[in-house]
């Protein structure tokens, strides 16, 4: 059901985004930059303007992943530089009793 109210949603602002295009189609528009203007339809201005912030929200999480992946190598090779080292063979006055097995944990539930 969720996915029919999604699609139903979808086409609806695909009719919405298609009606504007058609009723403004023939509007021109300037756009006026710092060194540039631009004359055009009033369509192709709110197309490039929508196109333009996907590319740049796009660049932006690229960039923050990037960085978030970078902070978490870093803290990664931080750690492993102060672990103490693993003793392979426990020192040879520590006795374990005999007939003892060690412990097993449950499995996560979370895994």
């Amino acid at each position: 059901m969720r996915f029919v109210t999604r699609l139903l949603a979808f086409v609806v602002v695909i009719l919405a985004a298609f009606w504007f295009s058609v009723r403004n189609g023939n509007e021109l528009v300037n756009v006026v930059l710092p060194f540039l203007r631009i004359r055009a339809p009033l369509s192709l201005v709110v197309f490039a303007c929508i196109l333009g912030g996907m590319g740049l929200s796009s660049l932006l999480a690229w960039r923050a992943e990037r960085r978030a992946r970078r902070l978490a190598d870093r803290a990664a090779s931080a750690r492993l530089a102060y672990e103490p080292p693993v003793a392979s063979n426990p020192p040879a006055d520590v006795v374990s009793p005999a007939g003892a097995e060690p412990e097993r944990s449950e499995p996560s539930p979370l895994l």
